[in-house]
């Protein structure tokens, strides 16, 4: 299986499904010279975003780009950008920036290729200075992070969080206003000798109308510590980011096999994921958007733009505009079209090729052909149906030159809207509609002969909220670039965490050779005739593959082991330290993974749980190992790459829940049903390492 280059590494947080790799007992590898002056120089260069570049180094290049011809590998693209940007039609410095926005999505693609054709590193280097003095910096961060996860020569260098490059998108107004604002009549505000000084805190409460109390807790409005979770969030901002839907695969070699599956997968594990935490607070999972206006669900997001600006917000019992109706038309003729395709079970290409709806595999088809990804150019007859019901939703017009976004455009904010989830209910239709026509899984398909889950020993589970520091530095101006050393001002939020915890499988096997256990978490049901209803509930925590043994075989997996999730970044001023150090020659920076952006936040693999024990359920199954290897281009070191494409084997994702069920011969000697109760601690605790 080809692997996309997403280049990640060292250290890169919260995305979409690396497993961590210790360096511990293996071969450590550290980063060469070559690697540490890249480190150094994205660290900078992300430093105060909306203040001119305070580094020396850097200012000879600020004024002019690369214009040999030579050292691009597309020239015409390049000077397709410069005819743009010398008329001044890029969105201005300073500007609010959108992705969801027809010129400012033309821009950030012109950006990109102009970038990502720069031949080598010193090109590209120049390049993204003058970018980053001349370019507005919303779309300078997104374009450069852009070229860091799919330039093949930047395999391995590390970004600091997007929500310490950009914090505006990640903590509320109050949070950035009382740093700002200590940080003026204090000018020792933030310094290291100040130490637990250096903190300010954000406020989760808010006052709503008495009349609206109900509602709030009906539409998951009372869930504001998962809604705003930064992991959470910049999560799922890197995995939108590691396959825009705007650049084509075989252009940017971005080998995008089952990308249309993952992307179906993903959002359909995040609502199974959010309807988990729903339960956790006494809600029934969330109701599907039915375009019936009014809309009951507003949201005012705490967020504001770096100028000042609060984010735009929607009302309750909200209302499109008349002259936006025609949207709404081509929103549900969209889906039509959708959804006649997958009831005829086919689809007909322009050059006659037929697309077989009815061939599992082809659900990354259908996945690409709804992210109107760029590989299949189909666009046109099945449109942008989430983008543009993102619009809707948020009373935005996809072609205007100066734009006022809600939460919903931007992948860093989005999951704050509970509409969001609402949204995908009602896309993930289509999804399960394709599942609904394949056949049941067959007692071969499902059964692995000679092998029996005998039982399953898992530790007490305990939830609890803590409070979490992160590094906010960013948003405070500084005109002495020496000072960044010594100057960090951390945002202390609250968040969801749980104890580690340890399951133990006890399997019998008559087979020696390689298995794939799969470990999922889901809501507690009395008959097994019910899983049909609540197996879309079901989260997947870990996949990992074993070598098994013919006798008694135990396997022994602790939580933050779990393949899917990953752990707490590094600070930004605590990497930068480490990268000067290690610039300086003393201390070496360690290539191991610790730090992966792909990764789902490893605090959130358990819902809140009741304080009282919620009932809940693992599932286990194993299955035999059935990878078929092809050949590819791309080299995958896994010391200090995320791995997030790196298909354990050729199942479809979410087997065996992902289809409907014959229960006359599913429930296998391979699988196993565990009742498990998950507990909250009523208490919050300060951020701690277990």
């Amino acid at each position: 299986m080809k692997l996309v280059v997403a280049a990640v590494a060292i250290s890169l947080a919260a995305m979409a499904s690396g497993s961590f790799v210790s360096s511990v007992g293996k071969d450590i590898k550290y980063a060469d010279k070559d690697v540490l002056v890249k480190q150094k120089f994205f660290f900078e260069i992300m430093r105060n975003i909306h203040m001119p570049l305070q580094y020396e180094e850097y200012n000879m290049y600020t004024k002019t780009w690369a214009e040999d011809s030579s050292m691009y590998q597309n020239y015409d693209q390049v000077t397709e950008f410069f005819n743009m940007y010398n008329m001044d039609l890029f969105l201005g410095k300073g500007e609010i920036f959108t992705v969801y926005n027809k010129y400012m999505l033309k821009q950030t693609y012109m950006l990109f290729s102009f970038l990502y054709n720069s031949l080598d590193w010193d090109t590209y280097y120049k390049n993204v200075i003058w970018a980053r003095e001349h370019i507005n910096e919303g779309m300078f961060i997104y374009a450069v992070t852009l070229t860091v996860l799919h330039r093949t020569d930047l395999q391995g260098i590390v970004m600091p969080a997007i929500y310490e490059i950009y914090s505006y998108y990640f903590f509320n107004t109050d949070i950035i206003r009382t740093a700002t604002y200590r940080k003026m009549y204090d000018p020792k505000f933030g310094f290291h000798a100040n130490g637990k000084y250096n903190v300010v805190y954000s406020n989760f409460t808010m006052t709503f109308p008495e009349r609206y109390k109900d509602t709030f807790m009906m539409n998951g409005l009372g869930m504001d510590y998962f809604h705003e979770d930064i992991g959470l969030n910049s999560y799922y901002f890197y995995f939108m980011m590691d396959y825009p839907f705007f650049l084509g695969g075989d252009k940017f070699g971005l080998l995008k096999e089952r990308s249309g599956e993952l992307y179906l997968y993903t959002h359909q594990q995040l609502l199974a994921r959010y309807n988990l935490e729903r339960m956790s607070n006494m809600m029934h999972p969330t109701k599907m958007l039915t375009w019936k206006f009014p809309l009951e669900t507003g949201y005012f997001s705490l967020l504001s733009y770096w100028n000042g600006i609060p984010f735009k917000y929607r009302d309750f019992n909200y209302m499109i505009k008349d002259d936006d109706y025609f949207k709404l038309d081509w929103i549900m003729d969209w889906e039509m079209r959708m959804r006649k395709m997958i009831d005829d079970g086919f689809y007909m290409t322009d050059d006659g090729t037929k697309i077989d709806l009815r061939k599992w595999s082809n659900i990354d088809f259908l996945g690409q052909m709804m992210n109107c990804n760029m590989d299949n150019m189909k666009c046109q007859k099945f449109g942008f149906i989430e983008m543009m019901s993102k619009m809707l939703l948020s009373g935005m017009d996809f072609m205007t030159q100066k734009t006022w976004p809600s939460v919903m455009m931007h992948h860093e904010t989005t999951l704050r809207d509970p509409m969001f989830y609402k949204l995908w209910d009602r896309l993930l239709n289509f999804y399960y509609l394709f599942k609904s026509y394949l056949p049941y899984y067959t007692l071969e398909e499902l059964n692995f002969k000679g092998v029996v889950i005998k039982d399953v020993v898992i530790d007490k589970l305990m939830t609890y909220f803590e409070y979490f520091d992160s590094d906010i530095s960013n948003v405070i101006p500084m005109m002495n670039v020496d000072k960044h050393w010594d100057f960090t001002v951390l945002g202390r939020t609250m968040r969801l965490n749980h104890k580690p915890f340890t399951y133990t499988l006890d399997v019998m096997s008559e087979f020696s050779g390689k298995g794939v256990v799969r470990v999922f978490l889901g809501p507690k049901f009395d008959k097994l005739m019910d899983l049909d209803f609540y197996r879309k509930f079901f989260v997947e925590v870990d996949q990992y593959q074993v070598d098994l043994m013919v006798g008694k075989n135990t396997l022994v997996r602790n939580s933050r082991d779990f393949y899917w999730s990953v752990r707490d970044r590094t600070m930004y001023t605590d990497l930068y330290k480490k990268i000067m150090m290690s610039v300086a020659g003393k201390d070496k920076f360690v290539l191991d993974m610790s730090e992966a952006h792909c990764g789902f936040p490893d605090r959130l693999i358990l819902p809140k749980g009741w304080v009282s024990g919620m009932k809940m359920q693992f599932y286990f199954i194993i299955t035999p190992y059935t990878m078929t290897q092809t050949a590819t281009d791309v080299i995958f070191d896994k010391t200090f790459m995320c791995g997030k494409y790196n298909f354990i084997d050729n199942l479809p994702m979410g087997f065996p829940f992902d289809r409907e069920i014959d229960y006359t011969y599913w429930y296998t000697k391979n699988m196993l049903f565990k009742d498990v109760f998950i507990y909250h601690m009523d208490d919050v605790k300060m951020n701690q390492t277990f």
